[in-house]
């Protein structure tokens, strides 16, 4: 069985890796890991027996299907506890594979924020990076093992390929999560729908069918968000879009119409009478105040 300590072979790895942005490795019969950290991201699968991994000074015990993904700069190892060694299959990668806009990103957060994944990581209740998952049904496997297959037949288009995968896995693996029951614990329930509201407002939304995705009755929904805002759901949905639309109307040379659809109505009149309620002022008349104080200054 192999012991090894990885900070001799970083130093072999990282040009590579700095190039081909991704690397899969295999490995068999492993005893321990020593503890380490690394300037990119892992990706580790349990293929075959049991291994007991400490990460930034937690432990948990990993069995054949479980994998985790290292962050920039946690300290990690690995040891066997039965004997018998452990198999694993590794994906070292780079952020910027998925974008070269990522390029000197350090950080598991940000790469799943990216637009690519769009994964709302304010609502979640624990770190990704700090999670073991299982693969229930063998898909993230088969991914990987595809990966893996790529990267050693290096045909046209690998790359783009890699890329394909790498999200797919990254989403699958978010969806794990579930950001909706997932932020419906407590005191989470008014906070998901606050970050909600301003994720999609422009989009059509109702009480009802958030509170179906929370798994909680309507009224319960709404006297919690009640109980933490103040006001209605909808009221508050309603002053969200308005204040957006206030925005476009002084900082856009946009038409009252198209700031009436991208705010989420299709209704200029019920629109323009919204932002008389809030604000005293017609949407041109608005404008045209924020335009002469402007003007002024």
């Amino acid at each position: 069985m192999q012991k090894t300590n990885p900070n001799n072979r970083w130093q072999h790895i990282l040009p590579v890796l700095r190039q081909k942005k991704l690397m899969m490795e295999e490995h068999c019969n492993m005893e321990s890991v020593s503890l380490h950290d690394h300037e990119f991201l892992e990706l580790t699968y349990i293929l075959r027996g049991t291994a007991e991994h400490t990460l930034d000074g937690q432990t948990a015990t990993l069995t054949a299907g479980d994998y985790l993904i290292v962050d920039y700069g946690s300290r990690h190892s690995y040891r066997n506890r039965d004997g018998r060694g452990y198999d694993n299959m590794d994906c070292l990668f780079l952020p910027e594979l998925l974008d070269p806009v990522l390029k000197g990103t350090k950080s598991l957060r940000a790469l799943l924020e990216h637009y690519l994944l769009h994964f709302n990581m304010r609502v979640l209740v624990q770190n990704p990076a700090h999670m073991v998952f299982h693969d229930t049904d063998g898909r993230i496997l088969e991914l990987l093992q595809r990966m893996k297959q790529e990267t050693e037949g290096q045909q046209a288009g690998y790359t783009e390929f890699l890329r394909c995968y790498l999200v797919e896995i990254l989403l699958l693996t978010m969806r794990r999560l579930d950001d909706a029951p997932a932020a419906a614990t407590g005191e989470d329930i008014c906070g998901f729908l606050i970050e909600y509201v301003r994720q999609h407002y422009m989009e059509p939304l109702t009480l009802q069918e958030l509170a179906r995705r929370l798994n909680y009755s309507l009224p319960y929904v709404s006297k919690r968000f009640k109980d933490g805002t103040g006001v209605p759901f909808m009221e508050y949905l309603q002053n969200y879009r308005v204040t957006e639309g206030c925005r476009l109307l002084s900082g856009t040379n946009r038409t009252l119409e198209e700031i009436t659809r991208m705010v989420g109505y299709q209704d200029v009149k019920f629109f323009s009478a919204l932002v008389k309620r809030q604000t005293g002022l017609s949407p041109r008349g608005f404008r045209r105040r924020y335009q002469h104080e402007q003007s002024e200054q």
